[in-house]
């Protein structure tokens, strides 16, 4: 009966983790972010899409901006959220580029980065510092996002950055 518990128990651990081990693999993306799957032979990228056909992966453009504003990429800070007697309720948020002045949420100019503005906000609360967003042009257009999110900045008074064309747009990160 014991060796039976433990069996179901190693099938049920098997199955919830079979999602995660099926898609996991080592890596060695291109600077797109993308890469041959040496089983199937197709080519796919890690934002979703079979061919990365907006330039190059989003990492690509956070480590160049670091390298220019001499800032460090992949930042995580931890909180804690909430407090129950001696018990701490914590979380962590990891942010794309981080200065001695600045936490910088960054992304393309796509849907998905409306959601920078407050991960830039929130991450200023957690470090002190000032929150800024980056977006990055993957069109040579101006558009509706990098609309959007400008116009926020602006009224938030939180420092925008807009690499187009392979340029940076910035005011001096003070």
């Amino acid at each position: 009966m014991e060796n039976k518990m433990k069996l179901l128990k190693y099938i049920i651990v098997s199955f919830l983790l079979y999602p995660v081990m099926a898609n996991a693999h080592g890596g060695r993306t291109d600077m797109k972010g993308c890469h041959n799957n040496s089983r199937t032979g197709l080519y796919h990228c890690h934002d979703g899409s079979s061919s990365n056909k907006s330039g190059f992966h989003e990492d690509f453009y956070n480590s160049a901006l670091a390298r220019l504003i001499n800032s460090v990429t992949e930042v995580t800070y931890s909180f804690t959220y909430k407090k129950i007697g001696n018990l701490n309720y914590s979380g962590s948020i990891r942010i794309d580029i981080t200065t001695d002045k600045y936490v910088i949420e960054a992304g393309k100019d796509k849907r998905s980065s409306l959601d920078s503005i407050q991960q830039a906000v929130f991450a200023s609360t957690i470090t002190g510092k000032l929150p800024a967003v980056a977006i990055y042009d993957t069109d040579n257009t101006w558009g509706v996002y990098e609309h959007r999110i400008k116009e926020a900045c602006d009224k938030l008074n939180i420092k925008f950055i807009w690499f187009s064309g392979g340029n940076i747009k910035l005011e001096t990160m003070k």
